[in-house]
């Protein structure tokens, strides 16, 4: 029986867009000083061909590709990360959230299962939306992260659930789906952000749901899993 429901924080919980924009625009800014015919064109192809290869850590790979040398690369990598920390902070809340989490903490245990740290568990504090939550660990507890499936095992260890009875949301197949599915989640698939159009290459990176949207999730879909 299904007992917890684990949101992945980025494109469950949180709306990603400005942040998709920002990280673009910056990362064009930083790659033209190389290569000053580098487009925003060329940055979205880069994005699509990163997301059909089910890379991990797409600016990375988007920086490294296009910066020759990696002293060059280590440089721009940095200066990325310090560009987008000052605009980090900026949460934006997923359509649909609040309601899904009003409704369903009503039958199941909801915990967080994402990349975010203490600033975004304050957001959710003053959103007055924390209390929805029976499991608060945020990433900055865990020395380990996605997509690795002992982060997964790790969590379910300390929220002390079991994982035949714990369902995984999340917008990834790379990063949420298949780990969650390897220590024996089920699994939701919200099609959202720059990985909507990411696709399953066999059978079993499948999730049990997929939906273009939090509102589509029924309760006799989650029933039908147990």
């Amino acid at each position: 029986m299904i007992q917890n429901i684990f949101l992945d924080a980025g494109g469950v919980i949180l709306n990603e867009s400005n942040f998709e924009n920002n990280s673009a625009a910056i990362i064009v800014q930083i790659i033209r000083q190389y290569n000053g015919n580098y487009s925003m064109e060329n940055y979205w192809k880069d994005v699509e061909d990163a997301v059909y290869r089910f890379i991990p850590k797409i600016y990375d790979y988007i920086l490294y590709k296009n910066i020759n040398g990696m002293e060059k690369f280590k440089i721009s990598k940095m200066d990325y990360k310090n560009k987008i920390g000052k605009l980090n902070g900026n949460f934006e809340l997923m359509d649909g959230i609040e309601d899904f989490l009003i409704k369903y903490s009503k039958y199941y245990k909801i915990g967080i299962l994402g990349q975010y740290g203490k600033d975004f568990k304050e957001f959710l504090s003053d959103k007055e939306l924390i209390k929805y939550f029976t499991y608060t660990e945020i990433q900055d507890d865990y020395k380990m992260t996605k997509p690795n499936p002992r982060y997964y095992e790790e969590i379910l260890k300390r929220c002390n659930c079991k994982a035949e009875e714990s369902i995984m949301v999340g917008d990834r197949i790379d990063k949420d789906i298949i780990p969650a599915k390897m220590v024996g989640m089920k699994t939701v698939r919200i099609k959202t952000g720059i990985h909507k159009e990411q696709e399953p290459r066999i059978p079993e990176e499948m999730a049990e749901i997929t939906v273009e949207r939090l509102e589509e999730i029924r309760i006799e879909q989650i029933k039908n899993m147990e």
